[in-house]
């Protein structure tokens, strides 16, 4: 098939306004966050300070075991290849896939989640900025190892890869936070058993993936997980006080379900 044949299946259309709508909202949205974060570097002293800090809340709560898990599974050379580059790759694109799967299957609800998904990733530009704080993997002198680079061979402090990462935004985590939203939505909305199955699971294995990589540590991972639930109950408490305010209204959901039904 020629380019010119295959030409017309890209034409603009009018109907899919609303999808290109939020192809642009997302595009925008991932644009400001990147230049948010690389603005939001904090300094290498205070990052590693509070790095040591969060291990110290840790210790207090019986739960600095991330050295433990790392060592377990240190040895197995594959294994944790794939696994970081598990990290580096699906990340994005998983989020990618939730959001055209719920835009497409469960119209209903897109609008609400990701409004909560926004406000969310908003929110964690400013603890970037108020809390920068250094990933376990580059506190090399109390046991922790930086298997990206060691292991697999990525380096995020030198060359390209280093530009789309600000090193200290180790708090909170987002790999788990999408992960724990992309499950919660499945398992509330999905019917299928398999789905509901993998979605259990998913979040556990993200947790398990970025403590034994040495990117994050528990407390990353529950305080990203409080970010991106958060704002759904308050999104509900607001639709209470401003019901008029349909951007952060579970009132679209309704409409959506009626406008179903009529079909």
């Amino acid at each position: 098939m020629s380019i010119k044949e295959l030409l017309p299946h890209f034409k603009f259309k009018k109907e899919n306004l609303p999808g290109y709508r939020e192809i642009l909202i997302f595009v925008i949205f991932m644009i400001f966050y990147k230049i948010s974060r690389y603005i939001a570097i904090g300094d290498e002293q205070t990052a590693f300070a509070n790095a040591y800090r969060v291990i110290e809340w840790e210790q207090m709560l019986g739960i600095f075991h991330e050295i433990a898990w790392q060592q377990f599974v240190i040895d197995h050379t594959v294994l944790i290849q794939w696994v970081n580059e598990f990290y580096m790759r699906i990340h994005l694109p998983s989020t990618i896939i939730f959001f055209i799967w719920l835009y497409h299957y469960k119209r209903p609800y897109y609008f609400f989640i990701r409004n909560g998904f926004l406000l969310a990733n908003v929110v964690t530009l400013f603890i970037f900025i108020g809390f920068p704080c250094a990933p376990p993997r580059m506190l090399n002198e109390i046991g922790f190892v930086d298997t990206l680079l060691t292991i697999s061979d990525i380096n995020l402090y030198e060359g390209n890869l280093s530009k789309l990462f600000n090193q200290y935004a180790a708090m909170p985590s987002m790999h788990f936070g999408n992960a724990l939203l992309i499950s919660v939505v499945c398992l509330i909305l999905s019917k299928n058993n398999w789905i509901r199955f993998g979605m259990f699971i998913y979040p556990i294995f993200v947790l398990w993936m970025i403590v034994i990589t040495g990117n994050h540590f528990f407390l990353d991972a529950v305080l990203g997980g409080i970010i991106v639930l958060a704002p759904y109950p308050l999104m509900r408490i607001a639709e209470k006080i401003f019901p008029d305010w349909e951007w952060v209204s579970r009132n679209s959901v309704a409409r959506g379900k009626a406008s179903v039904s009529m079909k």
